[in-house]
């Protein structure tokens, strides 16, 4: 038969929430060490990755230097870090294409950007003129040049020579730095 050790039964159950609350706690604390662990490791991983990169910009400005010479920063493209200020010239324009076998239009909306306040309230007082030069500017266009991606790019920078020309004329000063087609339609 059996033994009376064999035979302990636990009625009460008071052994086993010991100890499971003992193997929950274990269970616990080694997923979160766990957790802790993975962190720590990608942590260490991706700012490790960045220092190289710091290190090398930092010894690229001293080195640049001669004879001890500061390094100099390179500058954006613009040559500043103001934002960038819009002035559209509304409303848009429509133009009529000279074409032999049918009437074509295009329409398109036009914003200016400049980085300096003044420039944009010398635009403004400006519109105008703006607007007739670049009126004659886009009525004088052939369709077929306008309709790709490489007449469009071409005809922004007469659009810009012409407003920093017209502003340069007028006001004696030009300084916008970009124009942009907002919406175009050409048909």
């Amino acid at each position: 038969m059996a033994k009376k050790d064999d035979l302990d039964l636990d009625v009460e159950g008071k052994g086993k929430k010991k100890s499971s609350k003992l193997k929950l706690i274990i269970i616990l604390l080694v997923v979160f060490l766990l957790l802790a662990g993975i962190g720590g490791g990608a942590a260490w991983y991706f700012l490790g990755m960045q220092a190289p990169a710091v290190a090398e910009v930092d010894a690229e400005a001293e080195g640049a230097g001669e004879e001890g010479a500061p390094a100099k920063k390179k500058k954006k493209k613009g040559g500043s870090n103001k934002p960038p200020l819009f002035t559209g010239l509304d409303p848009a324009f429509v133009v009529s294409f000279k074409d032999q076998s049918q009437a074509r239009f295009m329409q398109l909306s036009v914003e200016l950007m400049s980085r300096d306040p003044e420039i944009i309230e010398i635009v403004d007082k400006y519109k105008p003129m703006l607007r007739n030069n670049l009126l004659l500017l886009f009525s004088a266009q052939e369709y077929t040049d306008v309709i790709t991606r490489e007449g469009k790019e071409k005809l922004l920078e007469q659009a810009l020579e012409e407003v920093n020309n017209t502003l340069y004329n007028e006001a004696g000063i030009d300084g916008v730095e970009a124009v942009y087609f907002t919406a175009f339609v050409a048909q």
